[in-house]
């Protein structure tokens, strides 16, 4: 029953780790679509895309850096007046809509084990 019991009390801790490794996994995957499917004059655009994890409140995004860029990817994906858009970071996330859910099936085996 001891035993029993010290499992399920590791239960939230194991679930947590087998998100945060889903949810890494997950914005991996997305940052490098985007990057593969963002246009490449000098590179600065891929460069600055960048996937981050807040393992406390359990969310993932892809972002652009800060600076210049920011701006400059805004108006690659949306498009002007004067420039047609080029869209990266909606389709990779179109791309990517399900495979966090594959990623957390995949992850959740792998951290509780054998029971």
């Amino acid at each position: 029953m001891r035993t029993a019991l010290a499992r399920i009390g590791l239960l939230p801790q194991r679930m947590n780790d087998a998100r945060n490794a889903a949810l890494a996994q997950w914005a991996a995957d997305l940052e490098k679509t985007a990057k593969e499917l963002a246009p490449k004059r000098t590179g600065a655009l891929a460069r600055s895309i960048e996937a981050k994890v807040n393992t406390h409140s359990g969310k993932a995004w892809v972002q652009i850096g800060p600076g210049k860029v920011r701006e400059y990817a805004y108006y690659v994906e949306k498009g002007t007046s004067k420039m047609q858009d080029q869209p990266f970071l909606g389709p990779a996330a179109q791309i990517h809509a399900r495979s966090g859910e594959r990623a957390m099936r995949r992850e959740v085996p792998r951290f509780l084990g054998r029971w």
